[in-house]
């Protein structure tokens, strides 16, 4: 089974985006401030369990506006669905495909349709506001600007809950909605930290993998090593590296 293709809104720099996966490898390259740190940092914080809540700066800067909406309408006593549809929410949509002869082990929990010959699984994944929440999000809140986002970064990581569903692929109204662990179960991530000073100040660990392989290459630059493979090293290791012509 694979993940083939995977769509993320409303996350920090990634208000709409939809990534089509390779079958063996998928590279995300783009400048500086283009989105690539905030899609590891959306699976870090979906699928570690020792990760930060979302909060209100990981709602794309584009949509804080639309709070304010959703305010304007509950103060005048919209129906609460309306109110419900008009706030933000963080969403993905991941689609994996497997095929008949595979044993579906947790991804089986996600498999829902009743036709024999699709090979789909569709998972939805939200941050909204939890259900019943909405008068004890904007109780108390007013028109100033400033201590209304104040108010909102204190709720938001107590009253928005992550809400996992299997769809249908055949079928959009048949919905089953699951724990954000049988989504942990199917998939799994590991990172590797960038070797710099300055990383997303959301994660704290050590960024070691550098000091790993510049350990690596100073060994291969020992006298008891081939030839050629010292000079390779010793040539990463003082930044001389050439590309083969």
């Amino acid at each position: 089974m694979k993940i083939t293709r995977i769509s993320i809104n409303n996350f920090r720099l990634l208000e709409n985006i939809e990534l089509c996966l390779e079958d063996c490898a998928t590279v995300i390259v783009g400048r500086n401030n283009s989105g690539k740190t905030s899609l590891t940092e959306f699976f870090r914080r979906l699928l570690d369990e020792k990760a930060p809540r979302f909060k209100l700066e990981d709602f794309s800067l584009g949509i804080h506006e639309k709070f304010r909406d959703a305010y304007q309408l509950y103060r005048s006593s919209a129906d609460e669905n309306i109110v419900r549809a008009a706030l933000p929410v963080i969403s993905s949509t991941m689609t994996i495909k497997y095929s008949e002869s595979e044993a579906l082990g947790p991804l089986s929990d996600f498999v829902i349709d009743l036709n024999e010959h699709c090979n789909i699984a569709q998972i939805n994944v939200q941050y909204a506001l939890a259900a019943g929440k909405i008068s004890q999000f904007f109780a108390d809140l007013n028109d100033d600007v400033v201590a209304f986002f104040k108010a909102l970064k204190e709720r938001i990581p107590l009253l928005f809950e992550i809400m996992t569903e299997a769809h249908d692929p055949n079928d959009p109204a048949n919905i089953k909605l699951l724990e954000v662990a049988n989504l942990r179960a199917v998939i799994q991530i590991g990172f590797i930290n960038a070797q710099r000073t300055l990383d997303d100040a959301s994660n704290k660990e050590k960024a070691i993998l550098g000091k790993v392989f510049e350990k690596l290459f100073t060994a291969a630059a020992s006298a008891a090593t081939n030839t050629d493979e010292r000079v390779i090293a010793t040539s990463l290791v003082n930044g001389k590296i050439k590309s083969p012509t």
